[in-house]
């Protein structure tokens, strides 16, 4: 198991028990340390790659800002919000955790849970 970023930052998110049923749509917006523009984005990649082939994952895209290259944003769907929170205890994210600690300013506030309007 991967050991949790060094510094005091949060990278868990809370989800809540009141999000209603069916997909969990979510963004998130992450801030890479001047300079670590690369590691990050590469970071990313790998995350994408293993998400991708979790069963739950419906959608997972990630998005570098064509005017300022340090800021990144993913766009997320899982089936629901179970494998929402499976997602969150595999082992790519733990690494990815760790990665956001070396290479971003970003914490758990960067995740933005969304519901769908009819």
């Amino acid at each position: 198991m991967s050991t949790p970023p060094a510094d005091d930052r949060e990278f868990m998110p809370t989800v809540s028990d009141a999000l209603p049923p069916g997909e969990r749509p979510m963004i998130a917006v992450i801030r890479a340390i001047p300079t670590h523009e690369p590691q990050l984005a590469a970071a990313i990649t790998t995350l994408a790659t293993a998400v991708r082939r979790e069963p739950g994952c419906r959608e997972f895209r990630a998005f570098q800002d064509a005017t300022n290259p340090g800021v990144f944003y993913l766009y997320e769907i899982y089936t629901d919000t179970a494998a929402f929170r499976l997602h969150l205890t595999t082992d790519h994210v733990a690494h990815f955790f760790n990665e956001l600690a070396a290479h971003s300013s970003t914490d758990a506030g960067a995740l933005t849970q969304l519901i769908e309007l009819p």
